[in-house]
C-alpha cells in the first residue's frame, strides 16, 4: 500500500498557521486573535492564531514521525517550577506519558519516540546527537528566530537524527511552564512545534493546557499527554 505523500500534509500545516498557536485540553481556541500574554521572564507570545476545530495534526497520524523529548522546564515568578524536586525526571514522566498516551489512540505506531531515538544515537555515536541534549534555546518562549528558519547548530542536529529514520517531520514538545489562572490555581503549559528537518523549518507551533490545580501531581502529567495527542487523534 502507498503511504500518503507528506507535501499534502505540509500544505495543510502552512495554512492553518505558521506561527504560535493556543491549544486548551479542555476548551476550543477563541476565534479570534488573542492578546499577547507576558511570561514569567518578560518576554511577550506572538497572539494566538484561530485554531481548526477537532484535531489539526491529524494528517500526521499515518506518517513516519519522530517525537524529541521534552527539554526544558522554564522558572516561574510564582514559584511552581521550584515544586519540582526531580526536573529530569518530570521530563521523563511526560515524555512517558505522551508516548502511552499517542498509543492509547492508535497512533505511534511508525512513530519514533525518545528512548528509540536514545538508543540509535548510541549505535551512531559523532554523527547522531542525543536527543536529550539539542541547542533547541532558541525554540523556547521569547527565543528569535528568522523567517522560521531553524538555526545551527540545531538545525544539523535534527537533520542527523531523521536521517537514520524514514521520518521527514519531528514533533518536539519543547518547554514546560506554569501559568496561575484567575483563581490562583496552577495551569501546566506545554510549547510543541513541528519541524520539519530536511527543510530545516518550523511548519506549526503552539501551546497547550493541561488540567488546573493547586499542585503538581502526575494528573498535571498526563493532562498534558492527553491535550498533546489531541492534536493528533481523538480520544
Amino acid at each position: 500500500m502507498r503511504r500518503p505523500k507528506l507535501e499534502s500534509i505540509t500544505t495543510y500545516l502552512l495554512a492553518i498557521a505558521i506561527g504560535t498557536t493556543a491549544v486548551s485540553c479542555s476548551h476550543p481556541a477563541p476565534p479570534t486573535p488573542a492578546p499577547a500574554s507576558a511570561t514569567a521572564a518578560g518576554d511577550t507570545t506572538p497572539p494566538a492564531a484561530q485554531v481548526p476545530l477537532g484535531t489539526p495534526l491529524a494528517g500526521l497520524a499515518g506518517q513516519q514521525i519522530v517525537v524529541l523529548p521534552v527539554h526544558y522546564i522554564r522558572a516561574d515568578t510564582m514559584g511552581f517550577a521550584t515544586k519540582i524536586d526531580d526536573p529530569r525526571g518530570m521530563l521523563a514522566a511526560l515524555d512517558s506519558a505522551i508516548q502511552g498516551e499517542l498509543a492509547t489512540r492508535g497512533v505511534g505506531s511508525n512513530w519514533t519516540f525518545p528512548p528509540a531515538l536514545a538508543r540509535s544515537a548510541k549505535r551512531n555515536a559523532g554523527y547522531v546527537s542525543d536527543p536529550y541534549h539539542l541547542a533547541a534555546e532558541r525554540l523556547r518562549i521569547g527565543g528569535r528566530l528568522a523567517d522560521n528558519r531553524l538555526s545551527e547548530p540545531f538545525a544539523s542536529q535534527l537533520r542527523g537524527i531523521i536521517a537514520v529514520t524514514e521520518a521527514r517531520y519531528a514533533l518536539f514538545p519543547v518547554e514546560l511552564r506554569f501559568e496561575r489562572i484567575a483563581d490562583g490555581r496552577m495551569r501546566p503549559v506545554l510549547r510543541v512545534v513541528l519541524l520539519d528537518g530536511r527543510g530545516s523549518s518550523i511548519r506549526w507551533g503552539g501551546d497547550i493546557r493541561g488540567a488546573a490545580s493547586n499542585d503538581i501531581t502526575p494528573a498535571t502529567v498526563e493532562s498534558l499527554a492527553f491535550a498533546l495527542a489531541d492534536l493528533v487523534a481523538a480520544p
